[in-house]
């Protein structure tokens, strides 16, 4: 992933769901062309944060030995524009248990802003395959995100269990 736009995991439960926090800066580089005087944040970013999430899900979900490519993107909707300054709460839930369909949703302040189907196949990990550098990529930041700053220091989160930032409990 050469751009990241996933900045907190607020909780996953792997297989079933993930959500998490794009804060959006208006001195993201998107906002130079779309659109000067009225930065907005395209909506295929929107979907992008929605695949990273899922990418994240499905990968903490067989201990990064597999990954998801995703496959075909449905029912997407967008009923809100995304500004600087807004911070964009991701969820993105399992659909039945047979495969990895995904319905991913974004809201602002409690609003549904966006949301979208996401089909993805699974494609094993072995070392040396473009696979296995994405699933490195994605253990990378999974790493980084379990560990969020506290008034103690850095608290290290265990990903392939339930984990709930917000309450800082882990089942």
């Amino acid at each position: 992933m050469r751009f990241v736009f996933v900045d907190r995991l607020v909780s996953a439960e792997p297989p079933r769901h993930i959500e998490t926090l794009k804060n959006v800066s208006a001195t993201e580089d998107v906002f130079a062309d779309h659109f000067p005087g009225y930065p907005v944040l395209p909506g295929a970013l929107i979907v992008e944060a929605f695949a990273q999430a899922c990418q994240l899900l499905i990968a903490m979900s067989h201990d990064f030995a597999e990954v998801g490519q995703l496959r075909r993107l449905s029912r997407v909707a967008f009923s809100r524009q995304v500004r600087p300054g807004d911070q964009l709460s991701i969820r993105c839930a399992r659909v039945g248990e047979a495969g990895w369909v995904l319905d991913a949703s974004a809201a602002v302040k409690g609003q549904r802003v966006a949301a979208a189907t996401l089909e993805f196949a699974l494609e094993p990990a072995p070392p040396g395959t473009r696979a296995a550098c994405q699933a490195e990529r994605l253990r990378a930041l999974a790493r980084e995100l379990g560990s969020q700053p506290d008034e103690g220091g850095l608290r290290t989160v265990d990903l392939t269990t339930k984990v709930d930032l917000t309450t800082k409990s882990v089942e």
